[in-house]
């Protein structure tokens, strides 16, 4: 009788384990524009998480353009990727909880100030999304 309570004590924290590498990396929608739509999720999470200075702000204002004149994206479609991208931040914030978004903040927040930093300083297009 022990070990078979052992067994289903043990079991839900190991199917929890298993699932952690899933909550790794955020699902974005998907887009027609998907490095403007990685862009505007990644300021996104620098806001969320009180990254943003000068040189985030700048980089990422200088690559949203590059972007936008490089995929001749119009107004209507850049608004539709824009509500997309904060829609999935607002999602991912509100699925980490108060301990997860310490992790999310140091990660991906660190990512993206680093992606927008870089731009700022070399002026080069980081390498297509997937």
């Amino acid at each position: 009788m022990r070990r078979r309570c052992f067994w289903f004590s043990v079991q839900p924290v190991a199917v929890m384990l298993a699932a952690l590498p899933a909550w790794a990396e955020p699902t974005l929608p998907a887009s027609p524009h998907p490095d403007l739509l990685r862009t505007y999720y990644d300021y996104g999470v620098a806001e969320y998480c009180g990254l943003v200075d000068a040189p985030v702000h700048n980089g990422f204002a200088l690559l949203r353009l590059d972007q936008l004149a490089r995929g001749h994206v119009g107004p209507t479609d850049e608004k539709a990727v824009r509500i997309m991208a904060l829609r999935a931040v607002d999602d991912e914030y509100q699925d980490r909880g108060l301990s997860g978004q310490k992790t999310w903040c140091r990660t991906e927040g660190g990512d993206a100030v680093r992606r927008f930093t870089a731009y700022f300083r070399n002026r080069q297009l980081p390498p297509p999304s997937p």
